[in-house]
């Protein structure tokens, strides 16, 4: 196991990957279990944002054709997707890194995965 020190440097040296879980994350948040404010305030941020994408999916669906309203939601959708993930990704990140105490927690719950970014694992490439 990996002490947040340890994490710390090698992340910064880039000896590290990471991996994190948004909707692990999100689950964790809904259950009441993140302490982490600045996490918890995001995320509940992120929650408020949904329910706006659906009530204005709600109102293209009852304004406009339905062929423009799906395709109005589904872009919209997948905007919502990518941007939450690696929103949620980069807050998760950012604090592990600077709170030990959260990195153990995100570490235990398997909110955050680490895994060992060096080059001996690399296929040699063969001099011809």
């Amino acid at each position: 196991m990996m002490s947040h020190k340890e994490f710390v440097l090698a992340y910064e040296k880039g000896t590290v990957g990471c991996s994190v879980s948004a909707l692990l994350t999100l689950r964790l948040f809904f259950a009441g279990d993140i302490r982490e404010k600045k996490v918890s305030i995001n995320l509940l941020l992120w929650s408020l944002s949904f329910l706006v994408l659906i009530i204005a999916s709600v109102i293209a669906f009852l304004d406009f054709p339905i062929r423009w309203a799906l395709l109005g939601a589904f872009a919209m959708l997948v905007i919502y997707a990518v941007a939450f993930f690696y929103s949620v990704g980069e807050l998760v990140l950012s604090a592990a890194l600077a709170n030990e105490e959260f990195f153990e927690f995100a570490k235990t719950k398997r909110a955050l995965w680490i895994y060992s970014d060096d080059e001996n694992n690399l296929p040699k490439m063969h001099k011809s």
